[in-house]
């Protein structure tokens, strides 16, 4: 199914259903394994591949019908990182995502997210759960918390395929007591390939 192209400004007013919708239907990156690995960085690559595999996501995104609706998905999933540059994400890398959230666009975004939990609020409390991924690679242990659930999916996705590929292991997903949750999500039980996943 090919949606229609979505400009910013319906981007901006639609809600993160709509959003998501857009992005698992029509983005030129959904559902295609060789572009998966291309919008998230590998630790384990030099930065001169990362270099040429952003600016490769980044020419992907330039033509996809639907890159707004992933831009404004990625700003209000909180998706970014000012002191990382390890994503590509509506042909935005996810340091300048990270400053529109946090400085240029943070009322707006706020805005929208409360607006969205209203509507949704299965939405607010799906924001609430945050977890913690660990995955081991030859670089050390990665750890990252704070995430949320459609969050550990994507990245726990990637550290699949990193450990189908050798190059990770001991992926593991915690709540906030501590409690071992790796079970309670889909890219632990192989069926990650099925994930929705955004430009």
């Amino acid at each position: 199914m090919t949606l229609n192209r979505i400009s910013p400004e319906a981007a901006r007013l639609a809600r993160r259903p709509v959003l998501q919708a857009a992005v698992t239907a029509g983005a030129r990156c959904g559902g295609r394994e060789q572009y998966r690995d291309l919008l998230d960085r590998n630790r384990s690559s030099p930065p001169a591949v990362w270099v040429a595999q952003q600016a490769a996501a980044q020419m992907l995104c330039v033509g996809c019908p639907v890159r707004p609706a992933c831009e404004e998905l990625a700003l209000r999933c909180g998706e970014g990182d000012r002191s990382s540059d390890d994503l590509v994400r509506g042909g935005r890398r996810g340091q300048e995502l990270a400053i529109d959230r946090e400085i240029r666009q943070s009322g707006r975004l706020a805005a929208a997210a409360a607006a969205d939990g209203q509507q949704f609020p299965e939405l607010a409390t799906a924001a609430r759960e945050q977890y913690t991924l660990a995955y081991t690679m030859e670089s050390g242990t990665i750890t990252k918390t704070g995430l949320r659930r459609d969050l550990v999916e994507r990245i726990g996705a990637m550290a699949m395929r990193a450990a189908d590929r050798g190059e990770a292991w001991e992926i593991a997903v915690y709540d906030t007591s501590g409690a071992d949750a790796t079970d309670e999500f889909a890219f632990a039980h192989g069926d990650f390939e099925v994930l929705p996943v955004a430009a």
